[in-house]
């Protein structure tokens, strides 16, 4: 009875320490699958970005039926290397392929060898293909986890899952579907390490199917029902989203993930997957400390209440066992308060320290707290900040609503608010970032705001860049079609401002049809890059050339006349009729050949508020210009 007391409260102990090491192994758990999921997202869609998979995919469907010309060989091994790169550096796919619109397998890679070129293999039926081909650019379609292998029949079982998104040029033509396998298995090998806190790890789909494989049978317990095996886990994990609970002898800590709303720290635009397979539900159920169990783990305890109830009947041995079980008691009391301090430091040094910013806020948006990540990017010392700067001074005037209205959230009911904004820090430069804050509200009301800041320094310099790409022809370094319209809304808009004139030339190689059958389709691609490479030093500074597509080239000239514009044109017309390109010794004898163009000039009218009406009289003169004999320059009257 004197024991006790010592027992229920040492048992308690043992239970929250439980239960936050449930909580603490869920929480890593958690971040270490969506951070792999992630990762395989970003990695899918910047693949999918790749001018060479476009470029391929685009010759086969122009293709009356598929082949295997030099160029598309060419792609292919550049496709099959990239793929086989990827597939040995990451290490978490099994197999890597790119389909067409027809359902056709081009370029496959697995962990299983295959042919030295795969046969065309029809993947129509497929959910995968069916679901990404109703996709738009960005946009993923992510299979629940299943039984499967790559490569041959005879490859072992695994679980993988399929990650599918559209291929689409830049005209925004649908040129196939990139398929992604993932291994499951591998993914989550790391989730069953709460064994070694004789924890299990529990992952479950929306229907309660089990989706963790067993590492040596993975077909024997992968799509089981919960609910035969832990009925108590699932009622509880099938109730609520997130929680920690008690389930007879186990503590059980769980929470939700939907892989189609909660990707927001992936590229991915839009996320979808089987009907009815998701959330996701990651439980961690540990055994539920009892006092039987404490007293068996340590026997030295049975034996002291049995000398205790021995020696009760002489209270000067009482005594002495008394003042020993004191002294024992605040030893331990120091050693929980040494241990507790070096808890708090190392909490201490991990929010002062981690990947990402954390401040807090009072009501006024006051700075009350921040850590020195988020210090070092504004370049601020802490008794600068705290307590004297409003957050909002930080922000850049130009974001500095989005900031407003998301502290209007936090204050209000929803006490939850997220923004894109732009810091301004101390030396002048601007550092784009993620604010994702919530309010700490007792029964006295709202007591401060607490957000986490991501640095996107790096998700913006990749959204700039393939924005660069998609306004580039990737052949010959020149803009498409979409820079001229951007680049001719600039200049039209100047030119109705001044009324200085705007001429457009459009340019046509001359039997470029017939290099390309003669000489091949690398060749043609070398007289291209010519071409471009010329024209840029025949024309002038302030001059816009840009590859409409195929062997066709446009000249957006402003502050140009008529007489102008002819000039120019005449002068690279005769540029390159004097000026062979360099195609090498093994395409013609001398390593040269000839080549002309023909050239239709035009003037932008006043009025006309796009290039359209401008391009198809170019259009007109440039036809004109092949029906009197090519090799020269044909105007034609607005």
């Amino acid at each position: 009875m004197t024991l006790m007391p010592i027992f229920a409260s040492h048992l308690e102990e043992q239970v929250d320490s439980t239960r936050q090491s449930a909580t603490s192994l869920l929480t890593s758990e958690y971040d270490m699958l969506l951070q792999s999921m992630n990762q395989s997202f970003n990695q899918v869609l910047a693949t999918a970005e790749y001018p060479l998979l476009r470029r391929f995919l685009s010759r086969q469907e122009a293709a009356e039926t598929p082949a295997w010309g030099l160029a598309a060989q060419s792609d292919w091994e550049q496709l099959e290397a990239l793929f086989d790169t990827l597939l040995t550096h990451f290490g978490r796919y099994t197999r890597l392929a790119v389909v067409d619109t027809e359902g056709r397998e081009w370029v496959a890679t697995s962990t299983v060898a295959l042919l030295p070129r795969p046969p065309v293999v029809n993947h129509g039926a497929t959910t995968a293909f069916r679901e990404a081909m109703t996709l738009q650019a960005r946009d993923l379609y992510v299979s629940p986890p299943r039984l499967g292998a790559s490569g041959e029949e005879k490859a072992p079982v695994t679980t993988v899952i399929d990650i599918a998104t559209p291929i689409i040029d830049d005209q925004g033509e649908r040129l196939g579907v990139l398929l992604f396998t993932l291994d499951w298995s591998r993914l989550t090998a790391s989730l069953p390490h709460a064994r070694e806190s004789r924890g299990e790890a529990l992952l479950v789909d929306a229907q309660g199917n089990w989706l963790l494989p067993d590492d040596e049978s993975p077909e024997e317990q992968f799509g089981q029902p919960l609910a035969t095996h832990w009925p108590a886990a699932w009622r509880a994990m099938s109730a609520r989203n997130q929680n920690t609970t008690t389930l007879d002898e186990h503590l059980l800590a769980f929470r939700s993930h939907d892989l189609r709303t909660q990707h927001y720290r992936s590229q991915a635009g839009t996320v979808i997957s089987d009907p009815g397979t998701q959330p996701w539900r990651l439980g961690i159920l540990m055994p539920r400390p009892s006092l039987w169990g404490l007293l068996l783990e340590n026997p030295v305890q049975l034996l002291a209440i049995a000398m205790v109830y021995l020696l009760s009947v002489a209270f000067g041995v009482f005594w002495v066992l008394s003042d020993h079980r004191l002294r024992s008691l605040r030893e331990r009391a120091l050693t929980f308060s040494r241990e507790a301090r070096q808890y708090a430091s190392e909490v201490q040094d991990l929010y002062e320290h981690a990947p990402c910013g954390y401040h807090s806020l009072d009501s006024d948006g006051r700075v009350s707290k921040i850590n020195r990540t988020e210090l070092g990017w504004l370049g601020y010392r802490a008794d600068e900040v705290i307590d004297k700067r409003h957050y909002r001074d930080f922000v850049t005037p130009e974001t500095r609503a989005a900031f407003d209205a998301a502290f209007r959230q936090v204050l209000g009911q929803g006490q939850e608010g997220s923004a894109e904004c732009e810091l301004l820090c101390h030396d002048g430069t601007r550092l784009p970032v993620a604010i994702q804050a919530t309010a700490q509200v007792t029964e006295e009301g709202f007591q401060y705001s607490r957000a986490m800041v991501f640095d996107l320094s790096e998700r913006k310099k990749l959204e700039a860049r393939l924005e660069r790409q998609a306004l580039t022809d990737p052949l010959t370094g020149l803009g498409n079609r979409r820079y001229l319209e951007g680049q001719a809304a600039m200049e039209i808009a100047r030119a109705e401002r001044s009324g200085a004139p705007l001429s457009l030339i459009a340019i046509d190689l001359d039997h470029f049809k017939r290099i390309n059958d003669t000489y091949g389709h690398d060749v043609g691609d070398v007289v291209l890059q010519a071409f471009a490479k010329l024209a840029r030093q025949v024309l002038r500074d302030g001059d816009v050339l840009c590859r409409m597509g195929g062997e066709e080239f446009a000249v957006l000239l402003p502050d140009t006349n008529r007489e102008q514009a002819l000039q120019v044109a005449e002068r690279l017309r005769e540029a390159v009729a004097t000026t062979p390109a360099m195609v090498g010794d093994d395409a013609t004898e001398d390593g040269r050949l000839a080549y002309t163009t023909s050239l239709g000039v035009t003037l932008v009218s006043a009025g006309e508020t796009t290039l359209k009406p401008a391009i198809k009289r170019a259009d007109q003169g440039l036809y004109a210009a092949k029906e009197t004999g090519r090799n020269r320059v044909q105007w034609e009257e607005a």
